[in-house]
């Protein structure tokens, strides 16, 4: 039986390929709106959460993060974005 070499290449390939990069969008947008529904419990509509493109080492991402005042502060008492992690699975 052979080792296993890693082929960086087809990695990144397949990460930065049309439908892995939908399915990383899609999911980022999902975590970003359950956090902002939970950031807006008092009936607004407030957007307190943003999804940021970067660049790695092999492929591109998506990271989402607060961008105001307000949501930083309801992640550090009500882990809001934390909790809204669970709404990309599935």
């Amino acid at each position: 039986m052979g080792r296993f070499k890693p082929d960086r290449a087809g990695y990144a390939a397949l990460m930065n390929s049309a439908p892995v990069q939908y399915m990383v969008e899609r999911k980022a947008q999902a975590v970003k709106a359950a956090a902002d529904a939970a950031l807006s419990e008092g009936g607004y509509d407030f957007e307190g959460h943003e999804v940021k493109d970067f660049d790695g080492v092999l492929a591109r991402g998506r990271v989402v993060r607060t961008k105001t005042d307000q949501a930083r502060y309801s992640e550090a008492k009500r882990k809001t974005l934390s909790r809204a992690l669970d709404s990309a699975r599935g």
